[in-house]
């Protein structure tokens, strides 16, 4: 198993709860860090730059999109895994993610279940193809 971090652009609190407890469970091995809006989590990219993003598109400031952007412009940055976990299933979104070069986009689940179902889909296909980078 690899060591490898999780940035997670998350500002409800119940989510952002949500997600980590179950990535922990899945996937101890995952160190997840919280940013609660697209500012303050850009700037923890560029201190500490994470194996993988879970990127939500509705946050104060600056969108998920907008994120998303700024992510792929950065000649560092650009290669980092981003999934974009969102409450839209609008197909609008899901296409404008894919074409800002999200790598997946998945709808948020509806349940604790849900959670821990994401939670292993990530751990069992990102988590082991992701290095830290050096």
């Amino acid at each position: 198993m690899h060591t490898t971090s999780l940035l997670l652009f998350e500002d409800d609190d119940l989510d952002a709860r949500l997600i980590t407890s179950a990535l922990a469970k899945a996937a101890p091995q995952i160190q997840v860090r919280r940013a609660h809006d697209g500012t303050s989590g850009l700037k923890i990219m560029e201190e500490d730059r994470p194996g993988m993003v879970l990127l939500d598109l509705s946050m104060p400031g600056l969108s998920g999109f907008q994120v998303l952007e700024t992510i792929r412009e950065d000649d560092i940055l650009a290669r980092t895994p981003v999934i974009i976990c969102s409450n839209s299933d609008a197909q609008s979104d899901i296409d404008e993610s894919y074409s800002r070069q999200a790598n997946a986009y998945v709808t948020k689940p509806d349940s604790g279940a849900g959670y821990a179902s994401l939670a292993e889909a990530l751990a069992g296909f990102w988590i082991e193809t992701v290095q830290l980078p050096s």
